[in-house]
């Protein structure tokens, strides 16, 4: 099940931005652009639409002004270049409110808190004996080899998973996918990241080198890696 999404900006450049965001998620389907909250009123007059990407500054009436207007709004995140109007973006019960430029890691926060049914974009369950699991990214289906997999990294509902030369981003939970990983090649260092034991190159402190990638340990699960420490250690 996918996120129909709806873009209200009055700024072409700001629209590309959150398009090009919107189409690296699988989860997220584009179905309108909108220039003013006219267009767009009348474009849900018509459409079911489950979230909104909402500019506040816009001629004639403002983002603000235009979801006064509706009975029964999708789910709203603000984009803007006026931080000033948080607050009262937050009275309306919008799920974030993105600051103008934005960043993709803080897309991506901001749009792990809408509410989704997974669609089970991991096909494979782990039995044992097997040595790889079924991804799905973008109507794609890839063949991941565990051997492969280097780190695994978590945004709210988002996944991203680094593997050889690929990096697939898709919808999924950390929890969700720790349980199928296999215990002997993964461990978990962080709330937002599993890493592949035979991958790790430096134990540093609280921080794990894998490929340049500095990789953060928490202290919640910094009982986990030394555990791995003294299972190998010579």
């Amino acid at each position: 099940m996918t996120i129909k999404c709806l873009i209200i900006d009055d700024e072409i450049l700001a629209q590309e931005v959150i398009e090009k965001y919107i189409s690296s998620l699988p989860s997220l389907d584009l179905i309108k652009k909108c220039d003013d909250a006219k267009e767009a009123a009348d474009f849900l007059l018509h459409n079911s639409v489950d979230l909104m990407f909402l500019d506040i500054k816009m001629p004639d009436l403002t983002g603000i002004d235009f979801l006064k207007t509706l009975k029964n709004p999708p789910k709203v995140i603000i984009t803007t270049a006026y931080p000033e109007y948080a607050l009262e973006g937050y009275e309306h019960s919008v799920i974030d409110y993105l600051v103008k430029p934005i960043s993709y890691e803080r897309f991506l926060k901001a749009v792990s808190k809408v509410p989704f049914k997974n669609e089970e974009n991991i096909i494979s369950e782990k039995e044992p004996g097997e040595d790889f699991i079924f991804i799905k990214e973008s109507g794609v289906i890839h063949k991941i080899l565990f051997s492969d997999i280097r780190y695994i990294e978590g945004c709210g509902n988002f996944i991203k998973l680094v593997a050889g030369d690929k990096e697939l981003v898709y919808l999924e939970t950390m929890k969700n996918l720790e349980k199928k990983l296999p215990e002997n090649q993964f461990i978990r260092v962080h709330k937002s990241y599993i890493v592949s034991i035979w991958k790790i190159e430096l134990i540093e402190g609280n921080r794990i080198t894998i490929d340049k990638k500095i990789i953060p340990v928490s202290k919640h699960y910094r009982i986990n890696l030394d555990k791995v420490i003294s299972k190998y250690n010579i």
